[in-house]
């Protein structure tokens, strides 16, 4: 079994999180003590994963890398980022990176050398379509593809074998100096698959369980997520839904998206994310701040590797300010929240549900089930062998009765959700289900009531 099967992933923004500048990329900085103790408050949620966006060199907040040999000075240096890494490590807390490798920022050494030396320069085939012929918005005296349409990132030709060597040995570098254990990889479905295909080669090869996670935007997960390409890819497909799906009270939409998925990639986990820097926070899209808490449900028990975004387990997050770059987090700070994991009910229920995760095996390697769908109830069950745990939703603003009838002899049946946590004991042996109140079981079928607006993870249990 591979580290990510059973992983839970926290992700950080760490340029935004740390409120550095937006623009000032050679001002020095030192923030990985701060990301450390961010790195310590998910391991006590019970994530085993952290995602790290970008913390390579780059002009701005975004992925526009400068170099790939160096760490922002905004954050820190290589050192710094090396023993952050090692801190992760000692507490048991797997560590993804963040790049991209089909476009670049303009201060790229190689490009810096094609301004000064034009025709002449010998990383002129490192870029898409550049042309002597005309000129860019910068003046430089030749044109270029860029990613997006933004001038300021220059599109990189794949094609070229010298490039690809190029990035290998970037990250042979990122693995045998920081030891890092996997790259979520940008705009993936621009890239050639030759590549990719490589780039799993050369990681494998210098750490055998080397994880590639990609950023897809078609939703054809299967063409990208297999045992030649990526490990896993981001499931935006199923995010989209489950906002639909709550706001416009309809559950078909979510059942169908999970057994799309299913069908395209049965054996692969995808990245299952509610919250990430690329698009509005939950609490902005929802109409009912209490379908929150379902949503949050949904993303823990389906058949994925469930992701949270740094901050979102918070109750009192505020909206992105009107005047704030998009793909930036408003600033927090970990020491507004030390009383969160009490007292929050969202940081609690996330608690619950990444400690779940870590305990009860059928929420990472059961077999998806879907028991029953309508409109605005869902209930699916997750089974390994002669386990089961039984998700029932209901987002109606009326209570709901069911007769769910089950496989083999269950006796007992309780809400996970009711559970005591040991904060001192590990994940994987912290919740207490002796507190848990039972619920009727007679004749093989589970008696239940949901309540308005609400969601139960059942445990269910023979003799």
């Amino acid at each position: 079994m591979a580290w990510y099967d059973s992983a839970v992933f926290y992700q950080i923004q760490p340029l935004s999180l740390c409120g550095c500048e937006q623009e000032s990329a050679d001002t020095k900085g030192s923030h990985f003590a701060e990301l450390a103790q961010w790195a310590g408050h998910a391991r006590k949620i019970g994530c085993n994963a952290i995602y790290i966006g970008t913390v390579f060199k780059t002009d701005t907040h975004g992925n526009g890398i400068t170099d790939y040999y160096k760490i922002d000075s905004r954050l820190g240096t290589n050192e710094d980022f090396k023993k952050w890494v090692a801190t992760c490590h000692d507490m048991g807390m797997r560590v993804v990176v963040d790049s991209v490798f089909n476009h670049v920022g303009r201060g790229f050494f190689a490009f810096e050398n094609l301004k000064k030396n034009g025709k002449k320069s010998p990383y002129r085939d490192w870029f898409s379509n550049v042309n002597f012929s005309g000129d860019n918005t910068y003046g430089d005296g030749f044109s270029y593809e860029s990613w997006g349409g933004y001038q300021r990132l220059v599109k990189l030709n794949l094609l070229d074998p010298w490039l690809h060597d190029y990035h290998f040995d970037t990250v042979r570098f990122w693995i045998s100096e920081f030891d890092i254990d996997g790259i979520r990889i940008g705009a993936i479905d621009e890239m050639d698959y030759d590549f990719i295909k490589d780039l799993r080669k050369t990681a494998q090869s210098a750490k055998f369980d080397f994880w590639l996670m990609g950023e897809l935007t078609d939703g054809e997960y299967m063409r990208w997520v297999n045992d030649r390409l990526l490990h896993c890819a981001a499931n935006n497909e199923l995010q989209k839904k489950l906002i639909m799906a709550h706001n416009n009270g309809y559950y078909p939409l979510v059942a169908r998206s999970i057994r799309e998925t299913n069908e395209q990639c049965p054996y692969t986990k995808l990245y299952t994310f509610v919250d990430s820097p690329d698009v509005s926070h939950i609490y902005e899209k929802l109409n009912k701040k209490e379908h929150r808490h379902l949503i949050t449900l949904l993303q823990y028990t389906v058949y994925g590797i469930p992701a949270l975004y740094c901050g979102s387990e918070f109750s009192d997050n505020v909206p992105r300010d009107s005047g704030q770059e998009e793909g930036t987090a408003p600033l927090l700070k970990l020491s507004s929240h030390k009383d969160a994991y009490m007292g929050d009910e969202a940081t609690h229920l996330h608690c619950l549900l990444s400690r779940a995760n870590q305990q009860f095996p059928e929420l990472f390697f059961g077999h998806y089930q879907e028991v029953m769908v309508s409109e605005k109830q869902f209930l699916y069950a997750r089974i390994l062998r002669k386990k089961a745990l039984l998700v029932a939703l209901n987002c109606d603003d009326s209570p709901v009765k069911f007769e769910v009838p089950l496989m083999g002899h269950v006796t007992k049946a309780v809400n996970v959700l009711e559970a005591d946590i040991d904060w001192e004991a590990q994940p994987g042996k912290s919740l207490n289900l002796s507190v848990c109140g039972e619920l009727p079981v007679r004749n093989n079928r589970l008696l239940l009531t949901l309540p308005a607006n609400s969601g139960y993870l059942i445990r269910l249990m023979g003799d």
